[in-house]
């Protein structure tokens, strides 16, 4: 087995053991051939996490969105204007392809869709 066979190895069961503790924190990762298209405006970002709380309603199932995604669709990257979350952050391990693994924030699509709603309103 050569050097990069063995690192693909190491990187996919990194990704698997991320998405097993972000399932035991109500997250779930979706594989990109079941994922939805979420959209902000005009822009749009493919759906990676997916919320499986439940917040009162039953099963929540709302897109979650990267802080990056979020200020992407919220057409800012340098500042996404999302505020901390009442509950707190949701955070997962993730994986970027230039800085490695990383934690990173979720925000409910929701919660992104507001702020933009609210941008426009200015």
């Amino acid at each position: 087995m050569n050097t990069i066979n063995q690192l693909n190895d190491v990187i996919t069961a990194r990704i698997a053991q991320n998405a097993e503790a972000a399932l035991k924190k109500g997250v779930q990762a979706v594989p990109s051939g079941d994922a939805r298209i979420v959209q902000v405006g005009t822009a749009a970002v493919s759906e990676r996490w997916r919320c499986i709380q439940d917040h009162g309603f039953g099963t929540c199932g709302e897109p979650l969105l990267n802080s990056a995604e979020a200020a992407q669709l919220l057409g800012d990257p340098d500042d996404s204007g999302l505020d901390e979350p009442a509950g707190g952050w949701l955070t997962v391990e993730d994986l970027d392809p230039a800085l490695g693994f990383v934690n990173t924030e979720l925000f409910h699509h929701s919660h992104v869709l507001m702020a933009f709603e609210l941008g426009e309103a200015r």
